[in-house]
């Protein structure tokens, strides 16, 4: 090969190769971490956890059951229902078929166990509103609470912001500024402590909800019993007529749609997972009590992946969403995987701890989520990644 040739050769790849680097250089690269879609999987009905049968890290499949609930009482009430839908049946059999006079007696006691139960449900409704006002109150209570310790942090961390200025400049100590950080540190505390709280008070508030209006429900299916039997014992007293049919067609299907309601109840307690992926925790164990819209395990959707990176406040401009990105992980240093900006945080914040150096913490960034189109295969869950962005954009 002649060095004419290789030097024809050089001065054709050399400009490539400058024009490559120049685009490597003229990329921001910024650092983040990837993370999966949660999604909680909430008790639809309440009751005794029987079993639990899935693990944290297991992979979960569409409708795999993971968790089973005491079925005992919906059961019974599933054999209830359909004991009135018979019995509904068979009185507008009879109906169709002709009264016979020894069943008015049986007419007359079911007027007055209609009666009683009408007594019965409304004393539940009236536990349940005093049961749903109490909630309501420790709720209000404790979102107050968590009110004024947001209000707390936000006054901590403007400090913590101004210590950090005089701590810089000399003009305070470094324990005086580490003592507001443990300050910030202690309103962070609280702030989530009360976050917990709230969210166990709004659940409790739900679950009175749903006691109360279940109790009002059975205040008037008894109602509806009751004037059904009534109703009855007239046609078993005059004879049936085709309005009295009517009447107990009507009561027929509403007998049915009681049972494929309390059909449905039961077929909640087989807990299942909502679609595939991985179960990250679980928040209930065999043998504890689970009330309705508890959060009894969090999963991770499968092949949805996000990186949320931090941009600085000059450099804003330069992304949009819908934008493609490159990303880079350490485990395959030789690939790079697409993704596309999918959200730009309307509200600025404080650079993270995790993501910048002590003396960068106080300067203002806005978050960027991403998503990742590729790889999804290969890149898990907490992995560092480098993001690289278009030219124009620094690194926070």
């Amino acid at each position: 090969m002649s060095k004419r040739f290789l030097t024809n050769t050089f001065i054709l790849v050399l400009p490539m190769l400058l024009a490559a680097c120049a685009w490597q250089s003229s990329e921001a690269v910024i650092s983040g971490t990837i993370e999966g879609e949660d999604v909680p999987i909430v008790a639809e009905v309440g009751g005794s956890v029987e079993a639990v049968k899935a693990e944290e890290g297991t992979a979960l499949s569409q409708q795999q059951v993971i968790a089973e609930i005491d079925k005992r009482s919906y059961q019974i009430a599933v054999e209830e229902a359909e004991a009135v839908l018979a019995q509904a049946t068979a009185k507008l059999e009879e109906a169709k078929a002709g009264t016979r006079n020894q069943t008015v007696k049986k007419g007359i006691a079911s007027v007055q166990q209609a009666n009683a139960n009408i007594q019965l449900s409304e004393a539940r409704s009236k536990q349940a509103q005093a049961n749903l006002q109490r909630a309501r109150d420790q709720l209000d209570q404790v979102e107050s609470q968590l009110a004024g310790a947001k209000k707390t942090l936000a006054f901590q961390l403007e400090r913590l912001s101004e210590s950090a200025d005089l701590f810089r400049n000399g003009a305070i100590s470094k324990r005086d500024h580490d003592s507001q950080q443990e300050a910030v540190n202690v309103a962070q505390t609280q702030v989530n402590q009360l976050t917990a709280q709230a969210a166990a008070a709004r659940s409790q508030y739900a679950a009175a909800q749903e006691d109360l209006e279940a109790a009002r429900a059975q205040t008037g299916t008894a109602k509806a019993q009751w004037e059904s039997a009534a109703a009855e014992l007239d046609l078993l007293q005059e004879g049936s007529t085709d309005y009295a049919i009517r009447q107990l067609i009507a009561a027929e299907k509403q007998a049915r749609a009681k049972l494929e309601q309390a059909k449905l109840q039961l077929e909640k307690t087989t807990v299942k997972a909502p679609e595939a992926g991985i179960l990250l925790r679980k928040n209930v164990t065999e043998g504890e009590v689970a009330k309705t819209g508890a959060v009894l395990f969090t999963m991770m959707k499968k092949d949805q992946l996000k990186v949320k990176v931090y941009i600085p406040e000059a450099d804003l401009a330069q992304v949009r969403t819908g934008q493609e990105v490159g990303i880079q992980v350490d485990a395959y240093p030789d690939e790079t995987f697409k993704g596309i900006i999918t959200a730009i945080a309307d509200q600025a914040e404080f650079t993270p701890k995790n993501v910048q150096t002590k003396d960068e913490r106080t300067k203002l960034v806005f978050a960027v989520t991403i998503e990742i189109q590729t790889g999804l295969d290969k890149l898990k869950p907490g992995m560092p990644a480098d993001v690289r962005l278009p030219e124009g954009v620094d690194s926070p």
